[in-house]
């Protein structure tokens, strides 16, 4: 099972998380098993070790060397601003599973 963390910039971002929801039901209509979950910037020395895929809201977000030093094996991407605008969680999944290969 691969893990999918969205990060947001805000300190409580109840729209990053209904995203990460979105994305995680879009999986488990398709028969995909991931485990998708959000967490804001502040909450980065909770993300897992063993995190497959790291994503981030836009705007373009400025923790990236911390995540990588916390996570060195993980991939990390910014989401396109209008998928995530449009919580197109299908979308999404597919630009997650086209990051990690599968």
């Amino acid at each position: 099972m691969k893990k999918i963390v969205l990060v947001c910039v805000k300190n409580y971002d109840a729209f990053a998380c209904e995203v990460a929801k979105d994305i995680q039901r879009a999986a488990d209509e398709a028969g995909i098993e991931i485990e998708c979950s959000s967490m804001t910037a502040a909450e980065l020395h909770r993300l897992p070790k063993d995190t497959d895929l790291v994503l981030f809201a836009p705007p373009r977000y400025r923790h990236l060397d911390r995540i990588k030093k916390i996570c060195p094996n993980a991939k990390i991407d910014m989401i396109d601003f209008n998928l995530y605008a449009l919580r197109d969680g299908k979308a999404i999944l597919e630009f997650a599973k086209n990051i990690l290969g599968s």
